[in-house]
C-alpha cells in the first residue's frame, strides 16, 4: 500500500488551478472549436460506454458502489480474506463519498453543457455539467487503486485523461468540468485514505495493512 499519498494533494491543487484558468481563457473557445470540427465522437463514445460498464455506471449507477460496499463486507467476515478489508472499504468510500459530492455540485450548480449552451448564462440553468461525472466515476475508482497499488498509478493517469479527452470531444463537457472532477476526486481519495488509516483496526496481518510504516511506493 502506498503510505506516501501527497501526490493526490498536489493533483488536487493541479486541477482546481487548471479548473480557474479554463474558466478564463480555455472553456468557450475549446468548446467552439470542438464544435466546428470534426472530432469522431461515435468513437470516444464507444470506448466510453465500454468504460462504463467495467466501471459499474451501466446498468446502474450505483452498481459500482453496492459491489464494491458488498466486497468490504464480505472481506471483512470471511477470516482468510480479512487483511483485503482495508483495501475495499478505501475504494469503496472513495467512490461512494466522490460520486455524491458530484451529484450535489451538479445539482447546485446547474451549469449547462457545451452543446446546450447558446451564448448568454451557463450556471443555474437546470444543467448538469459541472463537475464531469465520468472523471468522478473514473477518478474515485482509479485514484484509490493508485494507492492500492502504487505501480499503477501511470495506467491510471492514462485512463483518467483519456476520459476527460473524450467528454469534452463529444461537446458533453467544458475542459473546467474535467478539471473540476479530477480535483474533486484527487482531494476525496486523499483524505478517505488518511482516515481509513488513522481508523482503529485489528492487529495487522504481514503485507496487507494501510500503514505510515509501509516500505511501498510509486
Amino acid at each position: 500500500m502506498d503510505a506516501d499519498t501527497r501526490w493526490l494533494l498536489r493533483l488536487a491543487v493541479a486541477g482546481l488551478a487548471a479548473m480557474v484558468l479554463a474558466f478564463a481563457v480555455l472553456d468557450a473557445p475549446l468548446a467552439a472549436w470542438v464544435k466546428a470540427h470534426d472530432t469522431h465522437p461515435a468513437i470516444w463514445n464507444q470506448i466510453l460506454a465500454a468504460l462504463e460498464y467495467a466501471m459499474g455506471i451501466e446498468p446502474w449507477r450505483w452498481l459500482g458502489t453496492t459491489v464494491l460496499c458488498i466486497g468490504t463486507l464480505i472481506s471483512w467476515i470471511v477470516p482468510r480474506w480479512h487483511g483485503a478489508a482495508k483495501k475495499w472499504l478505501l475504494v469503496a468510500l472513495s467512490h461512494f463519498v466522490a460520486s455524491n459530492l458530484m451529484i450535489w455540485g451538479k445539482h447546485f450548480s446547474g451549469r449547462l453543457r457545451p452543446h446546450e449552451w447558446h451564448h448568454g448564462a451557463q450556471w443555474l440553468q437546470h444543467g448538469g455539467s459541472f463537475p464531469s461525472g465520468h472523471l468522478t466515476f473514473v477518478g474515485s475508482l482509479a485514484f484509490p487503486i493508485a494507492v492500492i497499488y502504487p505501480r499503477t498509478r501511470n495506467a491510471v493517469f492514462a485512463i483518467v485523461a483519456f476520459v476527460g479527452c473524450a467528454r469534452i470531444a463529444v461537446s458533453a463537457h467544458w475542459a473546467s468540468d474535467v478539471f473540476a472532477g479530477i480535483a474533486l476526486t484527487a482531494l476525496v481519495t486523499w483524505a478517505c485514505a488518511d482516515a481509513v488509516r488513522r481508523a482503529p483496526w485489528p492487529a495487522r496481518r504481514e503485507g496487507v495493512e494501510i500503514s505510515r510504516d509501509d516500505s511501498t511506493h510509486g
